[in-house]
């Protein structure tokens, strides 16, 4: 599934359908909310700047963690320069805290 932060419907290719279909994929959804916790959880110690598609899955392996049996390896690709999302996320918490004042 593509990801895109802000992304209005999703979109998945006829590839990935099919694979869904026969059973060899499994999507999953992330709000926009836990993809920017998730990249900030890992900008913040690491100083990482993660692309806002691997945020997303990022926030989906805290989830499946919580599934997991003890000691099972999981790997994910975080491939993508988040650097190039750091104004958008900026821009992003700037606007969640003016409307958090202006709430007030």
């Amino acid at each position: 599934m593509s990801h895109t932060f802000r992304l209005e419907y999703p979109g998945v290719s006829p590839e990935l359908s099919f694979l869904k279909d026969i059973g060899r994929a499994k999507f999953y959804t992330i709000t926009d909310e836990e993809a920017l916790q998730a990249y900030t959880r890992v900008c913040r110690p690491e100083g990482i700047f993660p692309a806002l598609e691997a945020a997303h899955a990022l926030a989906y392996l805290e989830k499946l963690c919580l599934t997991l049996a003890n000691g099972t390896k999981v790997v994910v690709n975080c491939i993508g320069r988040g650097d190039k999302d750091a104004a958008t996320v900026f821009k992003y918490q700037q606007d969640k805290m003016e409307r958090g004042h202006k709430q007030s």
